[in-house]
């Protein structure tokens, strides 16, 4: 056999291999254009153990492909492999991150979970659902107490936050942790616009005022008992002014708090309000409500 024969033979040789090697890629990629998820997974298959039986690994893409078609018939042990071999080899996208992120999070992994959502949030910014990976993570830093997180991450997702009742009360949990009084004066405002009947952001107000009036109503009835003038007595009549106001304004939200429900928490407030008012039966109604 002369040379150049060998040489057209071992060429023919590697261009039949080469046409064999991608076979299985192109009917798993027209069979995932089309939806059939069956198939491209049986393809996809096919050419990880046709490699793997030869002592070679495919494409990493293959394994990415596999998982999401995998995902989409609800086989996620089995995605999740395919995931994980792909990033075992050093392989990344948004796509894949972001389906490992749904299969940890249907599992209730959160720590996994977590880690797939920050290596998205840091590697692909431009991605396009990289504004709900980052609302999802901020999720997370709640469930998982990272308040760290959860600062860092809110002006990013704060005009999300907007209008979701869920995010807001996320937030302003941690601020009133952290004694973010200033800022807890915002959210609530806003929890309020949203939803009306919000028992925390109702709570914080009506805790808020009942602290202003009886705060000054002790301070106001202590300097008058060790000063009893006329000018210490109109200085008490002028507090009268800001007290009985704002003992109304916390009044008003209790009573709408034990309406939602009927706690004795709420009527323990409502009977020292009322007692302070001096409205005796009143007081004696919630007092009785109280125990």
């Amino acid at each position: 056999m002369n040379i150049n024969r060998l040489i057209i033979i071992i060429v023919g040789l590697l261009l039949l291999q080469a046409c064999t090697s991608t076979k299985f890629i192109e009917e798993g990629n027209t069979a995932m254009q089309a939806g059939d998820y069956n198939a491209a997974l049986q393809a996809y298959q096919e050419q990880i153990i046709k490699y793997a039986s030869s002592g070679k690994v495919s494409d990493t893409t293959v394994y990415c492909k596999a998982g999401i078609a995998a995902l989409q018939l609800e086989q996620r042990d089995k995605a999740l492999k395919f995931f994980e071999a792909a990033e075992d080899m050093g392989y990344s996208s948004p796509e894949m991150l972001a389906a490992m992120a749904k299969i940890y999070r249907t599992i209730d992994n959160l720590s996994l979970e977590i880690n797939v959502l920050e290596a998205y949030y840091q590697k692909y910014q431009e991605a396009e659902y990289h504004d709900s990976i980052t609302v999802r993570l901020f999720e997370t830093y709640l469930e998982s107490e990272n308040n760290d997180g959860v600062y860092k991450l809110w002006p990013q997702i704060e005009k999300y936050a907007a209008t979701d009742i869920d995010l807001l009360s996320g937030y302003f949990s941690v601020n009133e942790k952290d004694g973010n009084d200033s800022v807890c004066d915002k959210l609530v405002d806003q929890m309020l616009d949203i939803e009306s009947d919000n028992v925390p952001a109702l709570e914080w107000l009506a805790k808020k005022y009942y602290q202003q009036a009886d705060d000054l109503y002790v301070t106001e009835m202590k300097a008058y008992q060790r000063n009893r003038t006329n000018s210490q007595y109109k200085k008490l009549l002028k507090a009268w002014d800001k007290i009985w106001p704002t003992f109304r304004k916390s009044r008003d939200y209790f009573l709408k708090l034990y309406e939602i429900e009927p706690s004795p928490k709420y009527a323990q407030y409502l009977a020292a309000i009322y007692t302070r008012m001096d409205k005796k039966k009143k007081a004696a109604y919630y007092k009785a409500r109280s125990e």
